[in-house]
């Protein structure tokens, strides 16, 4: 029997390999870093809901936000309908209720988390 021919490799093929290799290696540290990451304890949130959707500004956001899609709806419907005064006082409404919607959300998220960090101050 003859002997097998040892097959060379190129340099290209011994790069790729150590690319593949590299390669394993990322996933299996990406996937230790998952599992450790899963395994931390869960961060408390810093507002809780109870106490968000209790606050007036959180109230006033949400009905806000809810006016200023009716009010997106219609500009549209007026646009459609070739109403343009219609389109245009409604669509500057709709922005301005969106940015409004905004700030109190803002309002509303700082006031929740001063009330939570108050709650939790108590319960220690």
């Amino acid at each position: 029997m003859a002997k097998k021919k040892k097959k060379q490799r190129t340099p290209q093929q011994v790069q790729g390999e150590t690319k593949t290799s590299s390669r394993r290696e990322g996933n299996t540290a990406q996937v230790r870093r998952v599992k450790e990451l899963r395994d931390q304890p869960v961060r408390e949130r810093s507002v809780d809901n109870d106490i968000l959707f209790s606050l007036p500004a959180i109230k006033a956001m949400l009905a806000a936000l809810a006016v200023g899609i009716v009010c997106y709806v219609l500009s549209y419907f007026g646009e459609a309908l070739g109403i343009g005064q219609m389109q245009q006082v409604f669509h500057i409404a709709s922005y301005a209720l969106f940015a409004i919607s905004f700030v109190l959300l803002v309002i509303g998220r700082v006031q929740g988390k001063r009330r939570t960090a108050q709650r939790r101050a108590e319960q220690r």
